[in-house]
């Protein structure tokens, strides 16, 4: 199979049309409707529902871009390795991170560990924290910075913390809590809450949801969101309470939005570097020994 069909289907996919994906690999509208077409052929399966406008993958096409997906990162990671060894004789470091509390705590071990090893190069890669073990699973990283909730229960990785919180209330200034210095959980579990969607942070959702039963309450989530900015737009025009960590930055929304503990609250995380404990890439190795001397 030609790899390079793997990458017109993902933005065909992500594009939903085949003009504008034509423009973005430079290549006529013509090879990609063949490429596609070729897939389809070789899978015996019709990936695209071409009388929708915009287009729209058909079930398979769904379950095919998901593989699709995964397939992409491991040849590109790949590829940057073997580049890089090439061209500098480098040792490379995939890593991976979900937010930027994750990026925080990454960002406290990188002075010391670059003047240590100048010979590592590192390659970090925003996705999705649903998405974290799956890929560390599957060879794509090296390294994983995100919350403990994603590496719990998964065979074969091991974690060192970087970092031990507690989850605070983000309100608005509009908020009747907004001047608390902190808030009960009677008071907290009162409001309507908005919170990040499970297909974007995948068992992190079902911990919170685990730690306010843990609580003794049934928490009343008005709305979901697809990613921070979109919830942090619900806390402000809405008046509902989200949950964030208390090292979120929010320095740009002071004026807007304030962080305010919890009392007594079971809402606590750690945000932990993960990896798999068969991973012999000896950058790995250099980085954990980075993270025992830090710590």
């Amino acid at each position: 199979m030609n790899i390079r069909r793997i990458k017109y289907f993902i933005d065909l996919v992500e594009c939903r049309n085949f003009t504008e994906t034509a423009k973005k690999n430079y290549v006529s509208q013509t090879t990609i409707s063949q490429q596609i077409a070729s897939l389809e052929d070789e899978f015996n399966v019709q990936l695209i529902d071409r009388k929708q406008i915009p287009i729209e993958p058909t079930k398979a096409g769904w379950l095919f871009y998901g593989e699709a997906v995964v397939l992409w990162k491991q040849y590109t990671h790949m590829r940057t390795n073997m580049e890089n060894f090439q061209k500098y004789n480098t040792q490379v470091l995939s890593i991976e991170y979900a937010a930027m509390t994750d990026i925080q705590s990454l960002l406290k071990l990188i002075p010391s560990f670059k003047e240590n090893h100048p010979d590592i190069k590192l390659e970090l890669d925003k996705v999705l924290l649903k998405d974290v073990a799956a890929y560390l699973q599957k060879g794509i990283y090296d390294i994983a910075i995100a919350f403990d909730s994603e590496f719990a229960g998964q065979e074969g990785i091991r974690t060192y913390t970087l970092y031990s919180g507690r989850y605070c209330v983000a309100v608005s200034n509009q908020h009747p809590l907004f001047h608390r210095e902190s808030i009960s959980k009677d008071e907290l579990y009162a409001y309507p809450l908005v919170m990040l969607n499970p297909a974007a942070i995948g068992n992190s959702y079902y911990l919170m949801l685990q730690h306010a039963i843990e609580d003794g309450y049934q928490p009343n989530i008005l709305r979901t969101a697809d990613d921070v900015e979109t919830e942090l737009f619900y806390i402000i025009t809405e008046n509902l309470i989200g949950f964030f960590p208390d090292n979120h930055p929010l320095a740009y929304l002071q004026e807007e939005v304030r962080l305010i503990p919890i009392e007594d609250s079971h809402h606590t995380f750690k945000i932990e570097a993960g990896y798999l404990k068969s991973n012999t890439n000896p950058a790995l190795q250099s980085f954990l020994h980075q993270i025992r001397h830090a710590k």
